[in-house]
């Protein structure tokens, strides 16, 4: 399968070392706004022994479908950041998967941009997903996949706990880290700080399972750390915030039917994600993995690869494809 790679972030560069090492699939061109990056060769951009002919691209080059089968798009993740590429992308009858996270489920905040960006990949034979870990497939496809033993489901409860160290500086700015909780309690109210993509996938479990929703009740409450910490724009102190406990509850005739707690910060331990389903029967089940974010993200994406590729044309979501499922 010929790919397009736009993005050579942690997850571009994790996917761009999994395919070159896959049977059956073939980097065509790589592309990142990164100056440092652009004119190297992608075998050098990813910590490869050796060079692989490819040099990075500054833009998207001319390509039609013959040329490229599927574009891994791991940019931003803000849907209307993202939409000129997916047009563009879309009109040429490239298929897409991204790991941007509004894109999982962005029909219920976009309505209007989301029906014209599904039109325009229907009339051009391309088929669009978001997915990743969280939103994806902790919260809401395994969630959801779990329900499938159940007679009834009353509600569903997922917890994460996850150690932010070593994490892109971007999602440890996105959680406050090195903040005062001062300046994190303004950046709450001004909506600059909390984990994308939880509200998408309590909108994608109610709309799946057909729960009507009252609305959901938020809460960012700031993780402070008790001795200096590293974090990926230097050290921090005691009393400073190094992460996020992200709450979301969705309420559905007066009840709570949907809770995540969220808990993102620098030295977390006894990682883990944990789904509690009540219902006949009552489920609970823990996944333990160190390696549950970039490096199952960029699984997660390949994975999907096939399943997006013979996928009806549109703007889709996981719901509308097979189970995911390892690819050889």
């Amino acid at each position: 399968m010929k790919v397009l790679q736009i993005g050579l972030g942690p997850i571009g560069m994790a996917i761009s070392r999994l395919l070159m090492r896959k049977p059956g699939w073939e980097i065509v061109a790589a592309v990142d706004t990164d100056v440092v990056k652009q004119g190297r060769d992608l075998g050098d951009v990813i910590g490869l022994e050796s060079p692989v002919g490819l040099d990075i691209c500054s833009e998207i080059p001319p390509l039609d479908p013959d040329d490229v089968d599927l574009a891994f798009l791991t940019t931003v993740s803000t849907f209307t950041e993202v939409l000129p590429t997916l047009h563009t992308l879309a009109r040429g009858g490239i298929h897409v998967i991204a790991s941007t996270e509004e894109l999982f489920y962005p029909h219920h905040r976009y309505p209007q941009q989301t029906q014209e960006l599904d039109t325009i990949a229907k009339q051009h034979g391309a088929s669009i997903l978001g997915t990743g870990i969280n939103p994806g497939f902790v919260m809401d496809t395994l969630a959801l996949l779990l329900t499938g033993v159940c007679q009834d489901v009353a509600r569903i409860a997922v917890t994460r706990v996850v150690n932010a160290a070593g994490r892109r500086p971007s999602l440890q700015k996105q959680i406050g880290v090195g903040m005062s909780p001062e300046a994190f309690a303004q950046a709450v109210e001004q909506q600059r700080v909390g984990l994308v993509g939880p509200t998408d996938s309590l909108a994608f479990l109610a709309d799946v399972l057909k729960w009507k929703m009252d609305g959901f009740k938020e809460r960012l409450v700031p993780v402070l750390t008790h001795k200096p910490l590293q974090a990926a724009h230097g050290q921090i102190e005691s009393g400073q915030v190094c992460g996020v406990r992200h709450l979301i509850k969705g309420i559905s005739n007066g009840k709570e039917v949907i809770s995540f707690d969220l808990r993102v910060y620098l030295g977390a331990e006894q990682t883990r994600d944990t789904i509690y389903i009540e219902g006949t029967p009552t489920l609970e089940s823990t996944l333990k993995s160190p390696d549950l974010e970039d490096v199952a993200a960029a699984g997660l994406l390949v994975n999907m690869g096939p399943l997006v590729y013979q996928a009806r044309p549109g703007l889709l979501t996981m719901i509308d494809l097979p189970l995911p499922h390892y690819q050889r």
